[in-house]
């Protein structure tokens, strides 16, 4: 994990710097699941589009300047995804297994995974892709406890993401990948992999129009197709392209982890 952000009072970080204080940016910006592009310590295009993802993301001024408010959100985040990365993992029903939750039911390999990926941020805001909606909280918890939609300016704890996150899998995500044919024969990783997957892009991918290659691989079950089928999804030729290939890789090879 990049150490904090730390600019000499009145100095900011913008589009043309050079340094090492870039460089660190870059990797922190990294660390919170966004793309800043190659860490070269160049402040260049993509390092300014995930600038401003970040202040869009916190309600800051999306100018692509970093200064003392964007430096401080910055450092708030990094620390919540450190305080985050030591949490206990719960504990599985079956330790064997690795299923847990309160059903026993929900692959806990999933977990780990989607907040890698997700990033966690305690104040509300906008859809990255949109722009709008879905407002998003936590570990892109889309919904409130009782299902009402998130507002922005809203903000909530550490640990309510926590809960957030893992209520929301188990009552909105398991359910329809339970209706996947092959659901009961994979073991907790195959599960794992296809819960991050279908957190990303959807809970009701199996048999939709736009999944059918996904749909054909688990129906028939070619486990050798299966990471080639992954990374398929990831939205060619867009801005959010490169995280979802590094996402889809990721699920393809947990998907592919034995269970020891």
């Amino acid at each position: 994990m990049p150490n904090k952000l730390n600019l000499d009072s009145g100095e900011t970080l913008k589009q043309g710097a050079k340094g090492a204080k870039v460089q660190q940016l870059q990797e922190i910006l990294k660390a919170l699941n966004l793309n800043p592009g190659t860490i070269d310590g160049d402040f260049g295009n993509n390092t300014i589009k995930a600038v401003k993802q970040f202040q869009n993301q916190q309600g800051l001024e999306a100018d692509g300047v970093v200064g003392k408010n964007t430096q401080n959100a910055l450092n708030n985040a990094l620390g919540q995804v450190t305080t985050s990365s030591t949490l206990s993992t719960p504990i599985p029903t079956d330790q064997t297994k690795g299923f847990g939750g309160e059903t026993g039911k929900l692959p806990l390999p999933a977990i780990p995974l989607i907040k890698e990926f997700e990033g966690c941020y305690l104040k509300a805001y906008p859809d990255p892709l949109s722009g709008n909606l879905p407002i998003t909280i936590g570990w892109g918890t889309t919904k409130k406890r009782d299902g009402s939609n998130w507002k922005l300016g809203e903000s909530i704890t550490q640990q309510e993401a926590d809960d957030l996150l893992m209520i929301q899998l188990e009552n909105s995500y398991l359910p329809p990948l339970q209706k996947i044919p092959v659901w009961n024969e994979l073991n907790a990783n195959q599960q794992g992999a296809l819960l991050s997957f279908a957190y990303n892009l959807g809970a009701n991918f199996y048999g939709s129009s736009n999944f059918k290659s996904m749909t054909r691989v688990l129906t028939d079950k070619k486990w050798d197709e299966i990471e080639e089928t992954f990374l398929k999804y990831r939205n060619p030729g867009s801005n959010v392209e490169a995280g979802l290939k590094r996402r889809r890789q990721a699920e393809a090879k947990l998907f592919l982890t034995p269970v020891s």
